[in-house]
């Protein structure tokens, strides 16, 4: 490749990323390496540009944030380094050419960054340890490139050639909604996994991956005491991370649902020298769905102000592009109004606070409660319960709101003679084993022969042998729903709206601290993420703090599909399939259906012109 055809390729690619970056772009080239990047400006907004290159010569290209970065920088120039910017990319840099691939273990932040070290003509990468930023790579026999998102690599020539489906991809997504890491849709471009690097060597034509950190090793470390102290380390911990989240040279503020997890932000939030807080929050006109009263609630007692968007209007052709910015079907309707929050709060701030992750760090969810439950079902005879799995698909009608009981009835109903640990995948299973066999078109059921997506969650429960049931599923959704589904539509959503969000709960050293917590600090006879509504206590109303999770969904059932087009189906799906509405929820299943049924004509339209679009 010349260096003309390389520049023009990385600016294809930069292009196509401007929603992450419509601030600034900038571009590298020597010796066969090119970088590109498109900037979001949050710190430092005059000098801090990129690509980035070091006293070494090396170069990096950087996406995300080093919250600790002031105090990281304090300890380089106490080494004897010398700063030109005051932005967080170049102390990133300047500990890498320090400390070289160490330098990890002192980021507090989400990024995914890459390096090339001209010297030794090699290529480092980086993610950070939950996933929250994401790095996507396609390697050929003497070429390598890498991305933010899949799309970027989707206008190389070389992608194009061998590009198709990756079938068992497909099956993950047919199972949860999305796909599991490392694969992606494309059978040809796969993602790094969080709390990796990577190093690409030129000369060899090598990659190799490391994992540089292990959170198994604190859910099996000794459990904390749980008392006055540790509750006051908790907070400790929560504030730190929401104060060093709250470093930006833009406005901003601060996602307020109403729950607890957005509330505690917040409320750390207020109790720090930020003037003028704004929250944001959306409405449903469908009562079930619609949070708004709580919001207001939190925001009158901590003195903020409450932006509400109206949600009642999200048309079905409006759909794909919320797939052009997944790239790979995604089917979280949660992205919904995910997108339409973003959308409306980029017109106010550049940065918004969040409460995602409290849920796996400290278990939040129904799920958890559902195990619990089941530990003691699975021994009631099987015949029973054949007959009570029976009886309420023949007897329960889908009523429509919001997880409704009679969803949550069935489907733990439908668990019977499965392990726990099985069971605690399938409480989010979209369509079953049975259904996909009916679903899938014989290409795709012989391309994933032998394969079952349960598979992945497995090894990850074998990581944690010896550890308590909960603590064990905690750290599986931590590395599989938390990773592939909450955080890939964190990321697109706000990405889409050129928004950045930042999640305290999600701070590494908080993670940790939570994963060697016993049980009775996450759950207690009714009561979740115990801990959290301690240390909330006085600081929030009392209705917030005894609210059940309600999570963000949407009605969503209008979006959906009973059906794949018969056009776009192939030989991957059969398009005779049909959903019936009457007798089950098909909320989450019509979803899936609509977006694959998008995804799958993009695809087509990607292979017959080369356009992503």
């Amino acid at each position: 490749m010349t260096a003309e055809a390389g520049d023009r390729d990385v600016r294809r690619m930069a292009e196509t990323l401007v929603h992450r970056g419509p601030d600034a772009s900038g571009f590298w080239n020597a010796d066969g390496a090119h970088l590109g990047h498109r900037r979001l400006s949050i710190i430092d907004l005059e000098t801090g540009d990129q690509p980035m290159v070091g006293d070494s010569g090396c170069v990096i290209v950087h996406n995300g944030e080093i919250y600790n970065y002031r105090e990281l920088r304090a300890e380089l120039e106490a080494k004897g380094d010398r700063f030109r910017t005051h932005s967080d990319t170049e102390v990133l840099l300047k500990a890498f050419e320090r400390f070289g691939e160490d330098c990890l273990e002192k980021l507090v932040g989400m990024f995914a960054f890459a390096v090339w070290d001209p010297g030794r003509r090699r290529l480092f990468l980086a993610r950070d340890r939950l996933g929250k930023k994401p790095l996507f790579y396609y390697q050929g026999r003497r070429f390598f490139a890498f991305a933010s998102e899949i799309k970027a690599l989707l206008t190389l020539d070389a992608v194009r050639r061998d590009a198709a489906p990756d079938c068992r991809a497909l099956s993950d997504f047919l199972s949860l909604g999305y796909v599991l890491t490392p694969k992606t849709a494309f059978s040809n471009i796969h993602q790094l996994p969080a709390a990796h690097s990577a190093e690409y060597r030129v000369n060899s034509h090598t990659f190799t991956t490391r994992e540089y950190w292990h959170l198994e090793d604190h859910v099996k470390a000794p459990r904390e005491v749980f008392d006055d102290n540790t509750r006051d380390r908790f907070g400790a911990l929560l504030d730190d991370a929401v104060r060093i989240r709250l470093r930006a040279d833009v406005p901003l503020g601060g996602f307020l649902s109403g729950g607890v997890d957005s509330s505690s932000v917040v409320a750390a939030i207020a109790r720090q020298p930020v003037q003028d807080l704004r929250t944001f929050c959306v409405g449903f006109r469908e009562e079930s769905y619609d949070e708004t009263p709580y919001a207001q609630m939190a925001a009158d007692h901590l003195g903020v102000e409450l932006s509400v968007l109206d949600h009642d209007v999200f048309e079905e052709d409006a759909l794909p592009g919320l797939v052009w910015h997944t790239d790979e079907p995604f089917a979280d309707n949660s992205m919904v109004p995910t997108y339409l929050l973003n959308r409306s709060t980029t017109n106010h701030v550049r940065v918004a606070l969040s409460g995602d992750g409290a849920d796996e760090i400290l278990a939040g969810y129904p799920t958890y409660r559902a195990d619990a439950l089941y530990r003691f079902y699975r021994h009631v005879p099987g015949g029973a319960q054949r007959a009570a799995a029976w009886l309420a698909r023949r007897l329960l009608r889908p009523s429509y709101g919001k997880v409704s009981w009679d969803f949550k009835a069935r489907q733990f109903l439908a668990s019977h003679g499965l392990s726990r640990a099985k069971a605690h995948y399938w409480w989010r299973v979209i369509f079953s084993e049975r259904e996909k066999a009916r679903l899938m078109g014989p290409d795709l059921i012989r391309a994933c022969e032998g394969y079952s997506p349960f598979d992945t969650f497995d090894a990850w429960f074998g990581r944690v042998e010896g550890a308590s049931f909960l603590d064990r599923t905690l750290f599986v959704d931590i590395k599989t729903w938390l990773q592939d589904d909450i955080l890939v539509k964190v990321d697109r959503m706000s990405m889409a709206n050129s928004l950045e969000v930042r999640s305290p709960f999600l701070d590494h050293r908080l993670v940790e601290f939570c994963a060697r917590l016993p049980t009775a600090a996450k759950i207690d006879g009714r009561r979740q993420k115990v801990i959290l509504k301690d240390r909330m206590r006085g600081r929030l109303p009392r209705q917030i703090l005894a609210r059940a999770k309600r999570g963000f969904n949407a009605p969503t059932r209008r979006l959906g599909r009973n059906r794949i087009n018969r056009d776009v189906a192939g030989s991957l799906f059969n398009p005779d399939f049909r959903l019936d509405p009457k007798t089950e929820d098909v909320t989450f299943k019509s979803f899936s259906l609509a977006i694959l049924d998008i995804w799958l004509g993009l695809f087509a339209e990607y292979q017959h012109s080369g356009n992503w679009k």
